[in-house]
C-alpha cells in the first residue's frame, strides 16, 4: 500500500479541468449513444420531429469529441503524472497505469475515427459510414472503464451513482431497440442483450476488487515515484515564533514540554463509505515522558494516492494515558504537519512534525518540535 500525505493546498487547476472534462464527456457520450442505439427514428412523435432528435444526437456527439481533446490537453498540462503525447493515440504503452490509461486512448482513437468518417460520409457512402459509426458504440463502454479505472473520483459516492445512471439509460435503449420488431433477427437481438447485460454485471464483479478496493492506485500501475512522491517533501515551515530550533543529531531534549525528539512508528491507510480516505500515523517520542502521538488525517483522494485534508486530529501523551493532550492539524505541507494540542487544565503546545514515510514498509521516522502554546 503506498501511503501518501499531500499538501492541503490540492492539485493543480490543470487536474480539476481533467476531472470535470472527464465527467462531462461521459455524460454527453450516454446521451449520444443513447439516442444512436434507442434509433431516434423510433421515437419520432408529432409533438417532437424527427429533426430535434437528430440534433441532440448530432450536437451532443459533437461536443463530446471537443470534451475529450480538453479533457486530454489538461492531463498532458497539468503534468502530475508521466502521460506523452503518443499516450493519447496508441494505447497500453504509458509508464502511468498503462491497462486503464490505455482503455481511454482506445476509445479516443474510436471517437476520431467516426467524426473522420463522418466529415468524408459522401465519399465513403453510406454502407462504410454506417460501419464505422458503430464504434461510437464500442467506445463508450471503453471510456466507462478507463473512467473508473483512472478517475480519482472513482470511489466517491456521486461518481459512483452517476455511472450507475449512465449504464442504465444506455442499457434502457439497447433493450428498447432489441424488443422492438421481436422475433425478426433473432440472433442479433439476443446478442444485444446479453451485451447490455454483461456491461453492469460486470461492472459490479470488478469493482469491489478493482477501483472500490484498498491500494488501487498501487495495483493499477501508478508509478512508484508518484506513490512516494509527497513522502520525499521538504523541511518543516514552523508557524510559531517560540518554535524550538532544528534539532540535532542524537536524542532529543527537553525542557518541561518544550523539547526536540526523534520520532518512529508507522503509518495505516483505510477509507470510509463515502470514499474518503483515513491516514493514521502512530509514533512514539524517544526520550520524553510525553512519548506517544498519533496523528490522523482524513481527507479526499488526490491522483497519483495523496490526500487532500478536510481534517486533522492530534493526541499526545504516555503509554498508559495516551490522550493528555488533544487538538488538531494547523498546517500540512507534504508530510511536514504542524499542530497545536491543550490538555485539561488549558497548557497548550505547538507541535512541528518533520516525517519520512516509507510506503512499501509503512514505517515513519522523523522530528518533532514542541513548544508552549502562545495565547
Amino acid at each position: 500500500m503506498g501511503v501518501i500525505v499531500a499538501a492541503t493546498t490540492g492539485p493543480s487547476a490543470f487536474w480539476y479541468l481533467t476531472r470535470g472534462t472527464g465527467v462531462v464527456t461521459l455524460i454527453l457520450l450516454t446521451l449520444s449513444v443513447a439516442l444512436g442505439v434507442a434509433d431516434v427514428r423510433r421515437v419520432v412523435t408529432e409533438a417532437v420531429p424527427r429533426f430535434v432528435f437528430d440534433a441532440v444526437h448530432r450536437n451532443a456527439s459533437l461536443l463530446a469529441v471537443v470534451f475529450v481533446f480538453v479533457h486530454i490537453v489538461t492531463s498532458l498540462l497539468d503534468g502530475f503524472a508521466p502521460i506523452r503525447l503518443l499516450d493519447v493515440v496508441i494505447p497500453f504503452g504509458s509508464a502511468y497505469r498503462p491497462l486503464w490509461l490505455g482503455f481511454g486512448a482506445l476509445a479516443f482513437d474510436l471517437l476520431i475515427a467516426v467524426a473522420l468518417t463522418s466529415v468524408f460520409r459522401r465519399r465513403l457512402g453510406y454502407r462504410a459510414w454506417r460501419s464505422t459509426h458503430w464504434l461510437a458504440y464500442a467506445s463508450w463502454p471503453v471510456a466507462v472503464v478507463h473512467g473508473l479505472g483512472t478517475g480519482s473520483d472513482a470511489k466517491a459516492s456521486w461518481m459512483l451513482v452517476l455511472t450507475g445512471a449512465c449504464v442504465i439509460v444506455v442499457v434502457t435503449a439497447v433493450v428498447a431497440r432489441a424488443t422492438d420488431g421481436w422475433p425478426d433477427h433473432v440472433g442479433a437481438r439476443v446478442t444485444a442483450l446479453v451485451a447490455s447485460a454483461a456491461v453492469p454485471v460486470g461492472l459490479l464483479v470488478w469493482l469491489p476488487s478493482g477501483p472500490l478496493a484498498a491500494g488501487w492506485a498501487k495495483r493499477a500501475g501508478t508509478p512508484g515515484s508518484l506513490l512516494a512522491a509527497s513522502a520525499r517533501a521538504g523541511g518543516v515551515r514552523s508557524t510559531s515564533a517560540s518554535a524550538t530550533p532544528p534539532p540535532s543529531a542524537g536524542a532529543g531534549s527537553s525542557t518541561g514540554n518544550s523539547f526536540t525528539a526523534q520520532v518512529s512508528g508507522s503509518v495505516s491507510q483505510g477509507e470510509t463509505d463515502d470514499g474518503r480516505v483515513v491516514v493514521h500515523i502512530l509514533l512514539t517520542v524517544t526520550g520524553e515522558k510525553l512519548n506517544a502521538l498519533h496523528i490522523l488525517i482524513e481527507g479526499h483522494p488526490l491522483g497519483g494516492g495523496g490526500v487532500e485534508m478536510t481534517r486533522g486530529e492530534v493526541t499526545l501523551g504516555t503509554g498508559p494515558e495516551p490522550h493528555l493532550y488533544r487538538g488538531g492539524v494547523t498546517a500540512l505541507n507534504g508530510t511536514d504537519i504542524e499542530a497545536r494540542v491543550s490538555n485539561a487544565t488549558g497548557g497548550s503546545l505547538a507541535l512541528s512534525a518533520r516525517l519520512q514515510i516509507d510506503p512499501e514498509s509503512e514505517t515513519v521516522t522523523g522530528t518533532l518540535n514542541a513548544a508552549p502554546g502562545v495565547g
